[in-house]
């Protein structure tokens, strides 16, 4: 079962569930009806790496914040529609799930406050494990998707 914590950047604040397990990292909020308004989920990779999220099986478009270690925006992507995906810029420790259009004054470089939550500093390996099963859960959808198509 996910932790929970208070997000807030800037005059924007949510009340999230903390994914920080494998399969919490993995499944995050897919085949959820919907959330509340100003609620989401905080995914916690342990350690700082380019990640790629996916809203394959999504049922509600997101909006996504990376967040890097020093706990700064380094991301706003207001729109992740129902079966996109979408790969950092640049690496980050967490990132933020959230209803369509609660980031939109959301600023590069905006201080992240997590209240409620401490994060582990012995997440490296398995940041890097977490890294390699979602590429690998990745390359499975896209397989099957491929083979649909055909």
């Amino acid at each position: 079962m996910p932790g929970q914590a208070l997000v807030t950047i800037g005059e924007n604040q949510w009340s999230v569930e903390v994914a920080t397990t494998s399969a919490e990292l993995i499944s995050g909020l897919a085949g959820v009806a919907s959330i509340p308004p100003w609620t989401g989920m905080l995914f916690d990779l342990g350690s700082e790496h380019i990640v790629t999220v996916n809203a394959y099986e999504m049922l509600f478009p997101l909006s996504i914040v990376f967040i890097g270690g020093d706990l700064r925006v380094t991301e706003v992507v207001p729109l992740l529609a129902i079966g996109d995906d979408v790969t950092s810029s640049s690496p980050c420790r967490y990132f933020l799930e959230t209803n369509l259009g609660e980031v939109d004054n959301i600023e590069l470089g905006d201080l992240v406050v997590i209240t409620g939550y401490t994060p582990s500093t012995t997440g490296s390996i398995f940041g890097l494990m977490v890294t390699v099963m979602i590429v690998t859960m990745m390359m499975k959808m896209m397989a099957k998707t491929m083979k649909e198509v055909k």
